[in-house]
């Protein structure tokens, strides 16, 4: 017979208030439209602010803070290329969050699941 956990052996599971602070930080990142767009547009490109700023229809300004946005959470990183400064998503751990939130939040949503299929995510 399985030993039923107490409450006592889950809430050792039950991380940190700081922990639970920090993780709660990182994803409000993602609550930003303007950060998502940037994200999906990272997926498979390398951008300088400038591109970013023309394909999104945005003022320079406004894609330079919210890239600042992402470098500080550590979801963006960025290289010199000559003169430009390119910016990529740090990692796949970031391509992987994006993806999952997109196909789950299709998974009820038509018209975001046919989107999500034709653009190839």
């Amino acid at each position: 017979m399985e030993k039923t956990k107490t409450i006592e052996d889950i809430r050792k599971k039950l991380l940190s208030e700081e922990a639970i602070d920090t993780l709660a930080s990182f994803y409000s990142i993602f609550a930003d439209s303007t950060r998502l767009s940037i994200v999906s547009l990272l997926l498979e490109n390398e951008l300088c602010v400038n591109d970013i700023a023309e394909i999104l229809s945005l003022s320079q300004s406004r894609v330079s803070h919210q890239l600042q946005v992402l470098r500080k959470h550590d979801v963006v990183t960025f290289y010199r290329s000559g003169k430009q400064i390119l910016y990529t998503l740090t990692d796949n751990h970031i391509k992987d969050l994006f993806r999952t939130g997109l196909e789950h939040s299709s998974e009820k949503d038509e018209k975001l699941y046919d989107e999500r299929k034709k653009k190839g995510y």
